[in-house]
């Protein structure tokens, strides 16, 4: 039996956090986030010191959404694919897995948009009312438009948010047709065993995934290089350096002078990959491969983060549905302020920590037990 590292865990639970964290932060204080995304959020003309310096790198790496998510994918790669290292394939455990994939996925996912749909035919998202007040009307405004069906839920939780990455009512499941039919290609790709010519069969798989995907192609190589983390060997030396690495190149900003010589993925007049995306995975691939390394691992194995790696995927699928329904509510109801800020980032993260703990227990933890018998049974009659 494979070793579990608890680490892992832990770092994903303070990425999902991190993911909350920055869409809060988009919706009520979008200027925070113009360096990352300047096309979307405004420019602070006249910032503070204090504005300066909860912008810098080194803080706004820890509400910077799009750099957890790579994360995940990277993590992803690396749990996926650690039976294959760790012990005899003869079990069949990757072959399980992706025959368990769907439904572990997709049973949260179900229950999540079912869950959005009844906020919305409630009338309970406020976040064009919010993203009026706040600012954010290039990114929080444009969700949750009127005319979703039933129909919609429907398809949206059966097939189109995790297939085709579409969803209007849990937007953020956009990473969910990463994560499963990112999953499905490393699983199959170590399934049929490729240990004596890995390099070239990895470049042949990757290249073909670039045809079909192009700019997308980035996510699904995230899972991938995770992936290729568990080739690993342990250094205490190398994890420290890794970190450093990684956590430059995951604070990475437009319109700031440690990062503007750094240039884009072209080819000719074409950009391969999103800037942004491109370094943010270095960023997350060395992250990960310090804590593979043992990297942070007290922090990581305390019982708070592990608890949070525990509602990871139930904070992820649901902390949208709070964000737009009670933290706009919240946010429009009360005079803006600091204070008024606070008490709602307070009352945002206590009832998402509430929810994703119920939402964990009924419904994730079930999905899991529920995928691993039916991936089970139908490896057995395969057998």
């Amino acid at each position: 039996m494979f070793m579990k590292n608890r680490s892992v865990d832990g770092l994903r639970g303070i990425a999902a956090f991190n993911v909350a964290v920055s869409h809060f932060v988009a919706a009520f204080l979008p200027s925070m986030l113009h360096k990352n995304y300047p096309s979307i959020f405004a420019k602070n003309h006249h910032p503070s010191g204090l504005f300066d310096v909860l912008t810098s790198p080194m803080v706004s790496i820890f509400y910077n959404g799009h750099f957890a998510v790579l994360i995940f994918f990277v993590l992803s790669g690396y749990v996926l694919t650690m039976p294959y290292y760790n012990q005899d394939e003869s079990s069949g455990v990757l072959s399980k897995r992706l025959w368990g994939r769907y439904l572990r996925l997709n049973i949260p996912i179900f229950f999540a948009i079912s869950i959005s749909y009844v906020v919305y035919v409630s009338g309970l998202y406020l976040n064009v009312h919010a993203a009026d007040m706040s600012g954010s009307t290039e990114w929080l405004k444009n969700f949750f438009p009127s005319g979703i069906l039933l129909s919609d839920a429907v398809k949206e939780s059966v097939f189109q948010s995790i297939i085709f990455g579409n969803s209007a009512l849990i937007p953020p499941l956009w990473t969910l047709k990463i994560e499963f039919i990112g999953s499905l290609y490393v699983l199959l790709f170590y399934i049929s065993k490729p240990k004596r010519y890995t390099f070239l069969s990895a470049l042949m798989v990757l290249l073909l995934i670039y045809v079909i995907h192009r700019q997308d192609s980035i996510y699904f190589y995230a899972i991938f290089l995770g992936s290729f983390l568990n080739e690993l060997k342990k250094s205490s030396r190398l994890r420290a350096v890794f970190f450093f690495i990684g956590f430059y190149f995951g604070g990475f900003q437009f319109e700031n002078s440690i990062y503007n010589f750094l240039p884009r993925v072209m080819v000719g007049d074409l950009e391969v990959w999103d800037k942004k995306t491109f370094y943010n995975l270095i960023g997350a691939c060395f992250i990960t491969a310090s804590v593979v390394q043992g990297f942070g691992e007290k922090i990581l194995q305390w019982r708070i983060t592990q608890f949070f790696g525990g509602i990871s995927f139930s904070l992820y699928l649901l902390h949208f549905v709070i964000l737009c329904s009670l933290s706009s509510y919240v946010y429009v109801s009360l005079s803006m302020g600091k204070a008024s800020l606070l008490v709602n980032f307070a009352c945002y993260v206590l009832v998402c920590v509430l929810v994703s703990f119920i939402f964990e227990k009924y419904i994730d933890k079930p999905s899991i037990s529920i995928a691993h018998k039916f991936s089970k049974k139908i490896f057995s009659k395969q057998v």
